[in-house]
């Protein structure tokens, strides 16, 4: 079974190649929307989630063990961090969530 723990850091210029090389096949999956009530609904749309990944500058990225990219963006009250499947031609958003609070990528990449 493969684990969504984080494995390792992503560079968020390397990050922004992959969305800029697919930026026209970035689709938002069924299951992303699925947990949101109706008012969540109106608050996060498909439209924004793509926007947010194709405008805003992620604080940063972690590569999962599943292959599937951890991706953290700042709010005044923590981060949103969303999950995506970036495949050779097109980028799933597989789900999203508020956080808290975001894990130490820097330390992946030492090797700890």
């Amino acid at each position: 079974m493969f684990s969504t723990k984080i494995i390792e850091e992503v560079d968020r210029s390397h990050f922004e190649e992959l969305i800029d090389e697919r930026k026209d096949s970035l689709r938002v999956s069924p299951h992303a929307l699925d947990h949101l009530s109706n008012a969540q609904r109106k608050i996060f749309s498909e439209e924004d989630l793509k926007r947010i990944i194709l405008s805003e500058r992620p604080e940063g990225v972690g590569r999962q063990r599943n292959e599937c990219y951890a991706v953290f963006y700042k709010r005044k009250d923590g981060y949103l961090k969303l999950i995506l499947n970036i495949k050779e031609a097109r980028i799933d958003i597989i789900t999203f969530i508020n956080v808290g609070s975001m894990p130490n990528l820097k330390r992946l990449s030492d090797g700890e």
